[in-house]
C-alpha cells in the first residue's frame, strides 16, 4: 500500500489503521484461512462508511465489509482493506410493534437485538449458534438461518429493506416499497427470468435452507425486491450499513424431547419419522461433541442431565416444540424411538442442552492433539428425507481414508455440520482434505442438495461453483455482480473465480491456508508450564483458537476488556491472534518477545482466567502470558517494577514494621507522584493500608497455646482467650469472643485457615471473622507457621521461578503437616483440610502449582477449599450447624474471577441466604478490573475503570441499604475506589451474623 492511498483512506475522517497490529488481527477469521489485508477501517455513520468505501475503491484497493468475523469459509477476510461495521454501528431504533418491525446498524448482535425485544414479546426468528457475537448485518450477507429454519426460515425471509453502500460511494435503500437502483433492477430482473428453467432443473423443491451465491431464486418470486440478491451476497456486491427487520411474536411455551441413540445411522432414520409431527426444530448431537464437555465446569450440569456418565450414547437428537407441547411431547414419547428419551419443559434445564449444541464448533476443535475436525463440507444440506442416504454417501468417502467425523447440526433442515478429523500440519492430511472436498462436492450434486446452506461461499467452496450452479446461472451471478460493481472491489474472487490467476480460480480450497498450517510454530523458548488441563503444550493450547469469536460476548466473564472497549485485540481471539503472529515472526523487528504488538495483546490481559471455563476449547491466555512473559524475563533480566510487584508479601512485612509511618507516607502526593514517575503505580490509585496489628500476630494472642515448630503450625482449643479485633488500620478494635452455643457444638476436628499477603498485612478483620466463624461451628483453627506468599503476584507478573520457589517451599511445609487425627501428614492422605480467604491464593494452590509441575501439588490441592465453598457445604448437609441472627437484608456478591473458573458460584448466594431474613444475589459481572496490580498500573488505570463499569453499574442499581459482598481484595479495593460502599468479604457477613 502506498503512502499516497492510505492518505487519501484518513482523508476521509473515518477511523483507519493500516499498523501491524491490526493487520495481523484482521487476516483470519473462524475459518482455516489467512490473508493479510492492507488495513482496517470503523466507520460510525453511514456517511463515513460512504467516503471510506468510495476513497478505498478509487485508491485501487478491494474491500471486504465483516462483522464479528466468523465467517467459516474465509468470506470476512481479504487482501485491500476491511471495513468493519461491528465497532460503533449498534443502534436499535424505530420499534414498531404494530407493523411488527425494528431498524438495526449492521454490527447490531443477535442477542442483543432479542434482549431488547423480549420486554416487547418479541424476537428475531432466525437464530443461529453464535448468537453471542453474531452482527445482524453478517447474518443478511450469509443469509443465515440455525436451528429453527422450518418455522421461520432463512434472514432473507424477515428483511424489509437494506441501506447499503455501493463502490463509488451512493447510500441506497432497497426493498419493496424502495424505488431505487433503477438501472440495475431491470436488467437484474431479466438476467433472473431468463434462467427460470435452469434454476428449476438444478434446484428442485423441498430443500429448507439455501442456495449457494445471490438468491436469484427468491428475487424471481418476489422481482421488485433486491434485497433477496444482497441477501446471501456475502460482502461482494456492496456493504450493508443498516437493516429493516421483520420480528416474530416470542412462542407462549417450549418444550424439548431428548432422543437417546446407539448409532448416528439411527438418529438420522428417525429424524425422517420425526418430521410430521412439525417441530420447530430437531437438533443432533454425537459423541464427539458431547465428549468435547467432560471436565468443563460450564457444561457439567448440562452433562449431569443428559446422563452421559451413567446412560451412555453415541447420538442425540433433540426435538423442540413450539405451542401445544405437552400434546405433542406425548406423542413424540408414544413413539418409542431410540434408547430412551427425556422430556424438558425448564427453561432452565432447556437452555443448558442449547447452549451444549450451540458451542458445537469450539468443543469439536478443543480435542487433545494436532488433528482437528475441520470445516470445509460442513455447510452441505440435502432435503430431510434423505439425511439417512447422504450420510451413509459421506461415510464412504471417509472410510476409505481413515477418517473419523462428527454428524451434528440441523437435521430438520437436512444440514448437518460435519467436520472430519485431519492434522492440517500433515501433507498426507492435506491430500485427503483435498479428495474429501471433491467427492463431497460430488455427492451433493447427486442429491441436488446445496454446497452452501448457511455459512456462505467463501474461498473454500468458490471452486466448486461451477459445477454446483453450472455455467448458466453462474453467468448470471457474473453480470448481477457487474452490475452492482462494475470495478469488481468488494470482496473480489469470492463466490466465483474473476479469473485473475492463470487457471481461473483465485480461490481454492487448500490455498490461503493460515500460516500455523503451512509453516508449524517453532518456539525460541522452552516452555515451563504443564497446560496440565487438557494441552500439555504451548503450542497446542495456543492452537486451540480456532477464531470462533465466543469472546466477543457481552456477557459472562470473558473477556473482560474486550467487552469495556470492543477492541479486537483486547478479546481472547486477538491475544492468541497476535501471540502466533509474533512466533511466526509477523510483528515488527521479528523479536517474538519485544514486539509492540505482542505487548498491546498481553499487556492489556487481566489474566482473570475467564477465557477457561467460557472458552468451549479452553484457550488458556493466562498461562500463554505467564509462559511468554517468562520467556522474556529469562532472557532480558526482571525489570524493577515486576521485581516489585512479584514481593508483595515482602513488602507487607515492611509495612508492618512502622505501619503509621508507612501509610501516612502512602498518602503523601510528593511520595505518589514519584512512585508514578519511577515505577509507574498510578498516583491516582489509592494503595492498601498496612495493619497496626498483623493477623498472624493476634492469632498467636488469640490461642493459649501452639504446637512445637515441627508440626509447623499453630492450635487454638475450643475455648479461645478473648482478643482484640483489629480492622483496617486506624479504624479501631472490638472484641472477638465465642459465641455461648459454641460451648456446645461437637469437635470437628481441626482446619488451617491460610493467612494470604492482605489479610495477614492489610486486612487483618477478615482473617478474625474467619476465624469466628469457624470456631462457632466446631473447628479447631491452625495457621501454617514459616509459610511464605503463595506466589500469585510473581506468577502474574510472568516471574515464575520465583513462584515456583515460593510453591515449592509451601508445598514441603504442607506436605509435612500431620492430618487432624496425627496419624499422617497432608502428603500422605491426611485429611485435614486448608481454606483460603482469597480466591486467587486458592487458585494457585489448586490449579496454578500444578501447572509449574511441583512435587506433591496434585495430594495438596485434595485439601484446598475455598473458605466460603467449606462453609457452605457443610451448612448445605448440616443446616443446623451454626446459628445465625434474623434481619432483613439485600445481599449481592461479585464473585472472584479465579473463584468463578473453578466454581459455580450460585452456592454463595445460597450461603447468604442461609442467613434469615437475607435475599442474595450472585451479580452478572466479569472482572472488577483492578486484577491484582494492573489497575495500579499508571498505563493501565484508565482501562481499569472501562472493565469496571459493568460492575459499577449493576452495584448502582441496587436499592439503599444493600450489603456488597466480595471476597477477592482486588475487587474490594476497586469498589473502594469507585463507590462510597465498603464492601466485605464473605467471612465478615457469617461473623456478623452469629448469635
Amino acid at each position: 500500500m502506498t503512502s499516497a492511498q492510505e492518505r487519501k483512506i484518513r482523508q476521509t475522517g473515518c477511523d483507519a489503521r493500516f499498523d501491524n497490529l491490526t493487520r495481523q488481527l484482521y487476516s483470519t477469521d473462524a475459518s482455516i484461512y489467512q490473508i493479510h489485508p492492507v488495513g482496517a477501517a470503523f466507520p460510525k455513520t453511514a456517511e463515513q462508511a460512504s467516503l471510506v468505501i468510495h476513497a478505498t475503491a478509487d485508491a485501487g484497493l478491494s474491500i471486504t465489509p465483516r462483522g464479528a468475523g466468523t465467517s467459516l469459509v474465509g468470506n470476512a477476510i481479504g487482501e485491500g482493506l476491511i471495513v468493519d461495521f461491528s465497532r460503533y454501528n449498534r443502534q436499535i431504533t424505530d420499534l414498531d410493534l404494530e407493523k411488527r418491525s425494528v431498524r438495526v446498524g449492521a454490527g447490531v448482535v443477535l442477542d442483543q437485538l432479542n434482549e431488547f425485544l423480549k420486554p416487547h414479546g418479541f424476537c428475531f426468528g432466525p437464530d443461529v449458534a453464535t448468537s453471542s457475537r453474531a452482527t445482524l448485518g453478517g447474518m443478511i450477507a450469509n443469509n443465515s438461518s440455525g436451528a429453527r429454519c422450518p418455522i421461520y426460515g432463512t434472514t432473507a425471509d424477515h428483511v424489509i429493506s437494506l441501506e447499503i453502500v455501493l463502490a463509488d460511494g451512493r447510500l441506497e435503500k432497497i426493498g419493496a416499497s424502495h424505488e431505487s437502483l433503477v438501472c440495475e433492477q431491470p436488467k437484474i430482473e431479466k438476467l433472473v427470468r431468463a434462467a427460470s428453467t435452469e434454476m428449476a432443473e438444478r434446484w428442485p423443491p423441498g430443500l429448507i435452507k439455501r442456495w449457494p451465491g445471490y438468491g436469484i431464486e427468491r428475487f424471481l418470486r418476489v422481482p421488485n425486491d433486491l434485497t433477496h440478491i444482497l441477501a446471501g451476497s456475502e460482502g461482494t456486491l456492496a456493504a450493508i450499513f443498516s437493516a429493516e427487520l421483520k420480528i416474530s411474536p416470542l412462542p407462549h411455551e417450549k418444550g424439548l424431547g431428548l432422543i437417546f441413540f446407539a448409532s448416528v445411522a439411527e438418529a438420522m432414520q428417525a429424524t425422517v419419522e420425526l418430521l410430521d409431527l412439525k417441530p420447530a426444530a430437531i437438533e443432533h448431537i454425537d459423541r464427539p461433541l458431547f465428549d468435547g464437555t467432560k471436565g468443563q465446569l460450564q457444561f457439567q450440569a448440562a452433562r449431569d442431565l443428559l446422563e452421559l456418565e451413567s446412560k451412555p450414547c453415541e447420538s442425540i437428537l433433540i426435538v423442540e416444540f413450539y405451542e401445544d407441547v405437552a400434546e405433542r411431547l406425548s406423542v413424540l414419547q408414544s413413539k418409542k424411538i431410540g434408547l430412551r428419551t427425556k422430556i424438558l419443559t425448564e427453561p432452565a434445564q432447556m437452555n443448558m442442552v442449547w447452549s451444549v449444541r450451540k458451542s458445537g464448533l469450539s468443543l469439536l476443535t478443543g480435542c487433545i492433539g494436532p488433528a482437528k475436525p475441520v470445516a470445509f463440507i460442513e455447510d452441505a444440506a440435502v432435503r430431510p428425507a434423505q439425511l439417512p442416504d447422504y450420510v451413509r454417501g459421506l461415510q464412504s468417502i471417509m472410510k476409505p481414508l481413515g477418517l473419523t467425523a462428527s454428524y451434528y447440526g440441523h437435521a430438520a433442515s437436512g444440514l448437518l455440520h460435519v467436520r472430519p478429523v485431519l492434522d492440517m500440519h500433515s501433507a498426507a492430511d492435506l491430500k485427503k482434505f483435498r479428495q474429501v472436498a471433491d467427492e463431497t462436492s460430488a455427492l451433493v450434486r447427486q442429491f441436488k442438495g446445496s454446497l452452501s446452506a448457511e455459512h456462505g461461499v467463501g474461498i473454500a467452496r468458490t471452486e466448486y461453483m461451477r459445477d454446483q450452479l453450472g455455467n448458466q446461472l453462474l453467468e448470471v451471478m457474473r453480470e448481477i455482480k457487474r452490475a452492482f460493481d462494475p470495478k469488481n472491489v468488494f470482496n473480489p474472487g469470492k463466490i466465483f473465480a474473476d479469473g485473475s490467476e492463470r487457471d481461473g480460480h483465485q480461490h481454492r480450497i487448500d490455498n490461503h491456508l493460515r500460516e500455523n498450517f503451512t509453516r508449524p510454530l517453532e518456539l525460541p523458548f522452552q516452555p515451563v508450564l504443564a497446560f496440565a488441563f487438557k494441552d500439555r503444550s504451548f503450542t497446542s493450547n495456543l492452537e486451540q483458537c480456532n477464531g470462533c469469536g465466543g469472546c466477543l460476548k457481552q456477557s459472562g466473564i470473558m473477556c473482560p476488556t474486550f467487552i469495556a472497549t470492543h477492541d479486537e485485540v483486547m478479546s481472547t481471539r486477538g491475544r492468541a491472534n497476535i501471540v502466533r503472529a509474533a512466533l511466526e515472526l509477523r510483528t515488527n523487528g521479528h523479536d517474538p518477545m519485544k514486539s509492540a504488538e505482542l505487548d498491546a495483546a498481553l499487556s492489556n490481559c487481566l489474566s482473570c482466567k475467564g477465557c477457561t471455563p467460557e472458552c468451549p476449547s479452553n484457550v488458556n491466555l493466562a498461562l500463554l502470558k505467564a509462559e511468554m512473559l517468562h520467556a522474556r524475563w529469562r532472557r532480558d533480566g526482571l525489570p524493577l517494577r515486576e521485581r516489585i510487584l512479584s514481593n508483595v508479601d515482602l513488602l507487607g512485612k515492611l509495612g508492618c514494621l512502622m505501619p503509621r509511618l508507612t501509610n501516612r507516607l502512602l498518602g503523601f502526593k510528593a511520595a505518589r507522584i514519584a512512585m508514578e514517575k519511577t515505577i509507574g503505580i498510578s498516583a491516582r490509585r489509592s494503595l492498601p493500608h498496612y495493619a497496626s496489628e498483623r493477623f498472624d500476630k493476634w492469632f498467636g494472642r488469640h490461642c493459649r497455646a501452639s504446637v512445637s515448630a515441627p508440626k509447623a503450625f499453630g492450635v487454638h482449643r475450643m475455648e479461645p482467650a478473648g482478643a482484640e479485633r483489629h480492622g483496617r488500620a486506624g479504624r479501631g478494635t472490638e472484641r472477638v469472643e465465642a459465641s455461648e452455643s459454641n460451648a456446645l457444638q461437637k469437635n470437628r476436628g481441626k482446619v488451617i485457615l491460610w493467612d494470604d499477603t492482605f489479610v495477614r498485612y492489610h486486612e487483618p478483620h477478615i482473617g478474625i471473622a474467619a476465624v469466628k466463624v469457624l470456631e462457632a461451628l466446631g473447628f479447631e483453627v491452625s495457621l501454617v507457621k514459616h509459610r511464605r506468599c503463595c506466589g500469585r503476584p510473581a506468577f502474574s507478573q510472568g516471574n515464575l521461578d520465583a513462584a515456583a520457589k515460593l510453591a515449592k517451599h509451601n508445598l514441603d511445609v504442607l506436605s509435612s503437616l500431620q492430618d487432624s487425627l496425627g496419624r499422617r501428614s497432608l502428603g500422605e492422605g491426611g485429611n485435614t483440610s486448608i481454606l483460603f480467604l482469597e480466591p486467587s491464593c486458592w487458585s494457585m494452590f489448586v490449579e496454578d502449582y500444578r501447572e509449574l509441575k511441583i512435587e506433591n501439588a496434585e495430594k495438596i490441592a485434595a485439601h484446598c477449599f475455598l473458605f466460603e465453598k467449606f462453609v457452605a457445604d457443610l451448612l448445605a448437609q448440616e443446616p443446623e450447624a451454626g446459628r445465625f441472627n434474623e434481619r432483613s437484608a439485600n445481599v449481592v456478591i461479585h464473585p472472584h474471577c479465579h473463584a468463578k473458573s473453578l466454581l459455580n458460584p450460585a452456592f454463595m448466594a445460597t450461603l447468604a441466604e442461609r442467613l434469615p431474613g437475607r435475599k442474595a444475589t450472585v451479580l452478572d459481572t466479569a472482572c472488577c478490573g483492578m486484577a491484582g496490580a494492573f489497575g495500579a498500573l499508571a498505563e493501565k488505570y484508565d482501562l481499569s475503570l472501562q472493565v469496571a463499569q459493568r460492575l459499577l453499574d449493576q452495584i448502582e442499581n441496587q436499592p439503599p441499604g444493600t450489603e456488597v459482598i466480595a471476597s477477592g481484595t482486588s475487587c474490594r479495593h476497586q469498589i473502594t475506589d469507585l463507590t462510597n460502599l465498603r464492601p466485605r468479604h464473605t467471612a465478615e457477613l457469617l461473623a456478623e451474623a452469629l448469635l
